[in-house]
């Protein structure tokens, strides 16, 4: 199984507009592995994305993607779903007023009802441009593409308005939890890699976010071979230094884990 981390960034994306930070104006001399879009995985083999961020655009260009053959939304946050246009619509043909083809869209009963509610265009590419299939996925329940069966994560369970997503192929079995993982319930072990959201370091400021330290007492706990953090905020980069992410994983040298960045592979 074939991964990429196309976007390893937060709600914001580094650089952040505006901003003349030392971090976002190296991000923008230098590219990768400063830059970093918001958060979204393509699973090679499949041609599957799961999310679909506002700079989706950029990230599927920037990697040569050029087939999109289903997408997996984990919640409705727009950086993790307001790219649905660019993507969706690349699908039509407005020469010839019909879909060239269709991406199979897959989120729970949950998800569907927040995303409606939230993005109500999502109805105007399914029944009117035709260019998507949505189809119900629920807490347990797997679709089974190829040789990959994924699996949906309710972190609370069946009525979840956040979800995870399990890979598996053959014995190999990988867990995509990207963010809001403070009230992740589930126990799970015998992961052969986890890609998690990235834990605050503000933590003595931000409450409503998982912190880094119990983020790490989390991974001891569900012990996956190799965990992959992404969803790094720019806000944090910003008020910690890039160097602090070099001070983490000496700190907790104990754990196999790296930070994610845009582009980066993963096989397993």
């Amino acid at each position: 199984m074939k991964l990429t981390v196309l976007g390893s960034g937060g709600c914001t994306p580094t650089p952040r507009p505006f901003c003349g930070c030392p971090i976002c104006k190296k991000a923008r001399e230098l590219g990768g592995p400063y830059k970093r879009n918001s958060s979204c995985l393509f699973v090679n083999e499949i041609f599957t994305l799961i999310d679909c961020p506002e700079d989706i655009a950029d990230s599927l260009n920037r990697r040569r993607i050029n087939r999109v053959n289903n997408l997996f939304i984990t919640h409705w946050h727009p950086d993790h779903t307001f790219g649905l246009r660019p993507v969706l619509e690349a699908c039509f043909n407005f020469l010839e007023n019909k879909p060239d083809k269709k991406i199979s869209v897959y989120m729970p009963r949950r998800v569907t009802t927040d995303l409606m509610q939230h993005y109500p265009s999502i109805s105007h590419f399914a029944d009117r441009l035709k260019v998507t299939d949505i189809s119900q996925i629920e807490h347990g329940e797997f679709v089974q593409i190829g040789e990959i069966k994924m699996t949906a994560i309710g972190y609370t369970g069946r009525d979840s308005g956040t979800f995870a997503y399990m890979l598996e192929e053959n014995s190999k079995k990988a867990l995509y939890a990207p963010c809001d993982t403070i009230s992740f319930a589930q126990k799970i072990y015998d992961l052969d890699l986890l890609i998690n959201e990235c834990g605050v370091f503000s933590y003595d400021k931000i409450k409503d976010e998982i912190s880094f330290p119990a983020l790490m007492e989390r991974i001891r706990m569900f012990k996956p071979k190799r965990t992959v953090l992404t969803h790094i905020e720019e806000i944090e980069v910003k008020a910690w230094g890039w160097e602090y992410l070099d001070q983490m994983k000496e700190q907790y040298s104990d754990i196999n884990f790296d930070f994610a960045y845009d582009g980066m592979e993963i096989r397993i």
